[in-house]
């Protein structure tokens, strides 16, 4: 049976997310295994939790190329965008979607395929409507978008020459918050046009913005991360600063527990 065409790559990162992974990572891999050409990427951004043992059970899954496995065993604490251009530059697909830890891929292969036959050069914003996601406080409550409550705002998928155009991930947003929509943001800047799909069912593991920034390094509050991310995201943008990391240094990693490579 010939594979589909133009093979997708799944962009995963975890810091202390094995709870997390245990559930969504063997069902996601069932699901690139299905398809018949897709990977998942996933990056251990110097975990403690014993995940680099945990994935060795997969180890048939990177023998067939359905996994690739980073392991960043330098950097202390997680930077959503060092950590997802690690994941977007190891990727070998024609198209890359990021795909946080607590995302579920369920049935939405076909359909992104569709849209991708039909226009290569097109970003997927795919989202799981969720009006009912318990409030931290009223003021988030007032704040939080209907359409993005979930965890699933960051499922994003271009072609691989368009990250590559933008420079990926902007490294120097702070830590965590924002990162995904300035991406979006900077892309659509640019020309490449944009699609919003929704997922049905239960598409993430819900998380707090706590848990989001535990492992930030830094001593604020998601919604103040956020709104300093913002900030120069906004401006970047007035100024038709749209490719980022123009002088990134490439982050060391063993990849598949064998290789000391960098990326």
């Amino acid at each position: 049976m010939p594979k589909p065409a133009g093979k997708i790559s799944y962009c995963t990162t975890c810091k202390n997310r094995l709870w997390q992974l245990a559930d969504t990572l063997p069902d996601n891999l069932r699901r690139v295994t299905e398809d018949g050409n897709s990977e998942i990427v996933l990056v251990n951004y110097n975990s403690d939790d014993e995940l680099d043992t945990w994935v060795r059970r997969f180890q048939p899954h990177i023998d067939n190329g359905t996994l690739r496995y980073l392991h960043q065993r330098t950097e202390p604490h997680f930077h959503a965008s060092k950590a997802k251009n690690l994941a977007h530059l190891a990727a070998t697909g024609d198209h890359l979607v990021n795909l946080d830890a607590d995302n579920y891929i369920g049935d939405t292969i076909p359909l992104w395929r569709t849209h991708w036959a039909q226009d290569p050069d097109l970003l997927i914003h795919g989202f799981s409507p969720d009006k009912n996601r318990p409030q931290r406080s009223e003021e988030e409550a007032v704040r939080l978008r209907p359409d993005s409550g979930n965890g699933t705002y960051g499922r994003i998928g271009l072609p691989r020459g368009r990250f590559l155009a933008l420079g990926g991930y902007d490294e120097q947003l702070l830590p965590s918050a924002h990162e995904d929509k300035d991406l979006i943001d900077r892309a659509t800047a640019t020309g490449l046009p944009t699609v919003r799909r929704p997922q049905p069912g239960t598409a993430a593991i819900r998380n707090s913005h706590r848990e989001t920034m535990r492992y930030s390094g830094i001593a604020l509050e998601w919604w103040d991360a956020r709104n300093l991310n913002k900030e120069r995201s906004a401006e970047n943008i007035r100024l038709g600063k749209l490719i980022a990391n123009p002088s990134r240094t490439p982050l060391k990693v063993l990849l598949n527990f064998g290789e000391e490579t960098a990326f």
